[in-house]
């Protein structure tokens, strides 16, 4: 990130002396983005209180390599005295991935481990915000913003293969589903956006946002789980916190036609949750959900 943010200032400082557009004007974009991700959710729980023979954490749960292809419409208007309202909202298909479900005993040693293969499903968001331009200079222009994000992810893991099998159980083919997870976040963001033109035809866009609130609902269900009761057999409820950023180079072609290329991060964390397994209540540990990767846009603005 550190490495992005110092590429958007360069850029902003030699575009200062760019012949280009102002930097806000009244009106309209609208536009399609193509977003190809990798992405991981992973969620850990203390069952000691159940049993103090169990590990802390007790089990760790890890949906990793997730990649993902969506499609976004998004759209802006500026209006007013430098104000902007603006949104976009995805669907998206998780092609491929792993699931790794480790579990632990009370001096950490490991005591099964076991991994599965990804072979979808779904990936939907939406974000909209509402900001104002504070400043401008040139072909600069700085505002903040508030907004709301909504994102939400199906996986659907088959096969089972131990790597730590104390019971000498048997290995499932991958024909056989394992777990499925659905995991849907409802966050707050707040934030800061920087857009300049480095030439008379370019121009650079960087938003950074914090989300100080992101509330969630995560369900596991475990196929080949009896003893955990019926699916969905793990629900987990709390709330975290996070970090976004996008940055995006445009182009400008055929008049009012716009074609970007970018990058976009997203990571929110939990450390305050409940998780229902088995007719118990135990804490959540952690919940991390991370999601990035490179865009390509076409927009259109009046």
């Amino acid at each position: 990130m550190l490495r992005l943010l110092a590429v958007a200032l360069f850029l902003v400082a030699t575009g200062s002396r760019a012949q280009a557009p102002a930097a806000f004007q009244d009106g309209w974009e609208l536009g399609v983005r193509y977003w190809l991700s990798s992405g991981t959710t992973r969620w850990s729980h203390n069952a000691q209180g159940v049993d103090p023979d169990n590990g802390n954490p007790t089990s760790i749960l890890t949906y990793g390599k997730l990649t993902a292809h969506s499609v976004e419409l998004h759209a802006r208007r500026n209006f007013g005295d430098r104000w902007f309202v603006r949104g976009n909202g995805g669907l998206g298909w998780v092609r491929d991935g792993s699931f790794d479900d480790e579990d632990f005993d009370a001096d950490q040693t490991k005591v099964s481990d076991t991994t599965s293969s990804v072979r979808g499903n779904r990936l939907t968001y939406a974000i909209v915000d509402i900001g104002r331009v504070l400043w401008t200079t040139g072909a600069t222009s700085f505002g903040l913003f508030a907004g709301y994000h909504g994102w939400t992810e199906r996986l659907d893991a088959y096969g089972v293969v131990f790597t730590v099998n104390p019971g000498g159980l048997p290995n499932r083919g991958e024909s056989v589903p394992a777990i499925s997870n659905e995991i849907a976040w409802d966050a707050l963001r707040v934030g800061a956006t920087l857009n300049s033109a480095i030439a008379p035809k370019t121009r650079v866009s960087l938003d950074l946002a914090w989300v100080p609130y992101a509330k969630f609902y995560n369900e596991d269900s475990h196929w080949l789980r009896g003893d955990l009761g019926p699916p969905p057999n793990v629900i987990i409820r709390g709330h975290g916190r996070g970090f976004q950023a996008d940055f995006e180079l445009r182009y400008l072609f055929a008049g009012d036609w716009e074609a970007g290329a970018g990058f976009r991060y997203w990571w929110i964390r939990s450390r305050n949750g409940d998780v229902r397994i088995a007719g118990f209540d135990v804490p959540l540990v952690e919940l991390e959900s991370r999601r990035a990767g490179l865009t390509l846009g076409l927009t259109r603005r009046w």
